[in-house]
């Protein structure tokens, strides 16, 4: 057949040939050259670990440093070396939203997404995360499990997920159908992406020029597969590639000379690490790039003075335990006050802006008490700080592992501890309220209900109500944890109300 007579067709009348024979022709000489494409697949293709020309999508992810605070710079270096504003408007979602919209006859998405994303360093990490958020559990047996299946999602805040439509598109129904209907595809794909990013990595590394592996790209694509490591719940990888990105900036001379959003992203990736594996980070806070939280109100800090007397009262070396109870509250502050804010609730980066600070003072001031033979109740303190904090993290889906077991002994502590005066029982009922709402293992709730039960009934409070009212001066993130509390606060009075009735034998 001389398939050039073909070039134009005819269809204007009736799109469907009703010629078998001229039909075939048709779609052969439409898919002749995707056929080869296809079938002539490049060997051993060397792809240099450089990103494409137009601005990196993680750029939109910092537009809303300057609208946190002040003191945040209103530029930032991009890769290739030249200032970048912040409130660019060119962004990559567009144009990927657009190729979804329409794939091209039965292709994959995720086929889109990659090859329009080239060597971006977070490409094999939001494909992954594709992956992992369109084959979750979508029917959750328990109100618990809702919450829990709700704190599954991975989003590093630097990463093109960090926009809400970004996040709708990777979550969608297209996204999800192709998912669903081919997974072992999805999965060659990132596969695919890996051992190229990989090879890239290792020839930068062991090339002739020392200076190469220190270069920024090859940073940031070690930051990109520690990411995706922890969408995949590979923390045994993620903990080698820290490692050795930790290597790799010892031989360039630390953070320092490197651009300001990659020194935020190794603060990000470092506390993310040592949160889950309880030990203070390994680099120091870059407090140039980090905003300021505002002061606490008078009432607030009013109330901070009595709660500083009642843990000093537990042990001089509460104090550093005492900085990191004021900044939560200085943090919970800013949140109510931008509760009006839309999108404030899925605002990952500006939120990890400020609580970072706090998790590493967190972390680096209260090892001593965690590890050494403290009070209990010192410890039980220092435990519920990194509980919120986690919990937050997990809120803003910033945290890739389990809540630690932190909960439990946070109950043991308060059952066990000596203190059990009326001017430590908002504590006691604050320690066990965060353990409550924190977890959704079934023991470590129902260890932290009844401490609750046994607690109301001996203050004599009769309904949740109380309890809230008690425990309202500590850090408390009340339109946060909303559904947490109603579920603990329902679970915990049905329980006292069975407990009176066994009491005073009610039938």
């Amino acid at each position: 057949m001389d398939s050039h007579k073909y070039l134009f067709v005819n269809l204007t009348q009736d799109k469907r040939s009703k010629d078998r024979k001229t039909a075939k022709e048709i779609q052969t000489y439409v898919m002749q050259d995707i056929g080869r494409a296809r079938r002539k697949t490049r060997k051993n293709a060397r792809v240099p670990l450089k990103l494409r020309s137009s601005p990196p999508p993680l750029v939109q992810s910092i537009r809303d440093i300057t609208s946190v605070a002040k003191p945040v710079v209103s530029t930032v270096p991009s890769l290739q070396g030249e200032d970048l504003e912040v409130e660019s408007s060119h962004t990559l979602e567009g144009s990927v939203a657009v190729g979804l919209s329409r794939p091209f006859w039965n292709q994959n998405p995720l086929q889109i997404l990659d090859d329009d994303w080239g060597m971006d360093p977070f490409a094999l990490y939001t494909m992954a995360l594709a992956l992992n958020g369109n084959t979750a559990s979508q029917s959750p047996s328990s109100s618990y499990a809702e919450l829990s299946q709700r704190r599954q999602y991975f989003l590093f805040p630097f990463a093109p997920a960090n926009s809400r439509s970004f996040r709708d598109l990777l979550v969608s129904p297209t996204m999800r159908d192709a998912v669903a209907r081919d997974f072992g595809r999805g999965m060659s794909i990132c596969l695919r992406r890996c051992a190229s990013g990989l090879r890239c990595i290792n020839s930068a590394i062991a090339s002739m020029s020392p200076q190469a592996s220190l270069e920024t790209p090859v940073i940031m694509a070690i930051i990109g597969f520690i990411c995706y490591n922890y969408v995949c719940q590979d923390f045994a990888q993620a903990r080698i590639h820290f490692a050795g990105l930790r290597e790799i900036i010892g031989l360039g001379g630390g953070t320092g000379s490197l651009p300001a959003q990659v020194r935020l992203m190794i603060m990000w990736v470092d506390i993310t690490t040592a949160l889950m594996q309880s030990h203070p980070p390994h680099y120091a806070l870059p407090a140039d790039l980090l905003p300021i939280l505002p002061p606490l109100p008078l009432e607030s800090s009013s109330q901070m003075e009595n709660i500083t007397a009642l843990m000093l009262s537990i042990s001089p070396e509460m104090s550093s335990v005492v900085h990191v109870y004021r900044d939560l509250k200085r943090l919970a502050a800013w949140l109510e006050t931008r509760s009006a804010t839309p999108g404030i609730e899925r605002d990952c980066l500006s939120v990890s802006l400020f609580l970072d600070p706090i998790a590493h003072r967190a972390l680096s001031d209260s090892a001593l008490i965690i590890s050494t033979t403290s009070s209990p109740l010192a410890k039980a303190c220092a435990l519920a700080a990194l509980v919120i904090i986690i919990s937050l993290r997990r809120k803003y889906d910033g945290f890739p592992g389990a809540l630690p077991s932190y909960p439990i002994t946070i109950t043991d502590a308060v059952r066990n501890s000596e203190m059990d005066g009326p001017k430590f029982l908002m504590l006691r009922l604050w320690l066990l309220t965060i353990s409550g709402i924190s977890t959704t293992e079934r023991n470590e709730r129902e260890g932290a209900q009844a401490g609750l039960v046994v607690e109301m009934r001996a203050a004599g409070l009769r309904n949740w109500r109380g309890v809230m009212e008690r425990i309202s001066p500590m850090p408390w993130f009340k339109r946060l944890w909303e559904e947490e509390c109603m579920l603990l606060g329902e679970d915990v009075m049905s329980k006292l109300h069975l407990s009176e009735t066994a009491t005073y034998g009610i039938s």
